[in-house]
Parts: structure tokens; sequence; C-alpha cells
């Protein structure tokens, strides 16, 4: 995402150039996600800059892009390092809406603009070898405030669902780190104890159209 973009808010400009002179300086995954949590309420507590957030997705302006494919349907880019360092994203929760449970391929810290958003943490107790099977325990869970943070960590050590048990209409914001190179999360059906891949709209569209063509062939 271009930094000198017109349309992207000076907040969000200065977050994002302070974030990463920070991460440059830190190797470890520690120190970034307590690095992160400190700077992320900075954003989380600015509701003017949400409000107007909101408006201009309301209005159909060109920032943030409430348009562009994601892998979650609720979620809206809204910063990118131009070093892959990390990436901004605002989520929209529905009165009652929760994610399925998954893990992520990077560390995360995230918090609410609005009270009322919970973070229910899994444990894997499985060792991995059955295809397509998954035994999840529920290790912890948060119902965070305007402001307050929680983090996630790759793969088995992030597995989460999130969401919105009020009644009303909250924000969060997910700030997360380098992206390791595994393409795709685990989504996990706790009941049926079942796992599988999820792959990112692009992603997804090119493995189909390499299986469509090897089918014509």
């Amino acid at each position: 995402m271009d930094l000198s973009a017109k349309n992207i808010p000076a907040e969000i400009q200065t977050f994002g150039l302070v974030c990463a002179e920070g991460l440059r300086q830190l190797d470890d995954k520690k120190a970034c996600i307590e690095f992160t949590r400190g700077e992320l309420p900075r954003l989380l507590l600015n509701r003017a800059l949400f409000s107007d957030l909101l408006q201009n997705i309301l209005d159909g302006g060109s920032y943030p892009d409430a348009r562009r494919p994601t892998l979650f349907d609720n979620e809206i880019p809204l910063y990118t390092d131009p070093d892959g360092l990390f990436t901004l994203r605002l989520y929209l929760w529905g009165p009652g809406e929760f994610t399925s449970a998954h893990d992520h391929n990077s560390w995360g810290v995230l918090g609410p603009v609005s009270p009322g958003f919970e973070v229910i943490n899994y444990k894997r107790e499985d060792d991995g070898s059955r295809e397509g099977y998954a035994l999840l325990a529920e290790s912890e869970r948060f119902l965070l405030d305007a402001g307050e943070t929680t983090f996630t960590l790759p793969f088995n050590d992030g597995i989460h669902i999130t969401g919105n048990p009020s009644q009303k209409t909250v924000l969060s914001l997910n700030f997360y780190g380098r992206t390791l190179p595994r393409g795709y999360l685990n989504k996990y059906d706790i009941e049926r104890n079942h796992v599988y891949r999820v792959y990112p709209p692009k992603r997804k569209k090119q493995l189909l159209a390499a299986g469509a063509l090897e089918n014509l062939r």
C-alpha cells in the first residue's frame, strides 16, 4: 500500500511508519508483540478516525476499500507495510457473529474499537498425524473493552474463535506480523473434530484453474 496515497488518514500512515521503524529493530516474536500492544491502542481509542472510516464505507469511497476480496467477509484491509513486515485490518462484527475456529500464518495483536469483542483460544490435543482430524480444547477466553488488546501466534499456537456476543455491531482491529509461507489457514469444526484448509481468494482460483486445466488436457 502506497504510503503517499492521499486518501489514507494521516493517523494510519503515522502509525504504520512508527510500527515499521520499531519492528525492524526487533527479531523476537515476544518483543514484537509487546511493542505492538503498546502502539495499537493509539488507534483503537481514536473514535473520530473510525467514524470517518465507516462513513467512507457507507459513501462508497475508495478508502477503505470494502470491495476488495479477503479471506473473511467482514474484513477490510487498512494498511500493508511495503516491506511485508505487517498488515492492519478492520473487522465489522454484527450482533452474535463469530468466526469458525481457525489458526494463523503469523503472530498478531487484536483489540476492539468498541466494547464487547470476545476471543476464545484453543489448544490442539491431537498430534496432527491423522489427515482431516483435529481435537481441540478451550484454553482461555477474553471479553475485551475498547482499547484493550490480546495476541495470537502462528499455526497450532494461535487457534481461536473471535466475535461479538453482544446485540450491537462492534469493530475490531487486527495487526498481523510478517506472514509465514504456508499459503492457507486451517479452519476447524470443533463438534466434528474436523480440520480443513482455506485459501485466499486469489490462490483458491489459481488452484481451481490448475485443476480444471489438467482436466481439459
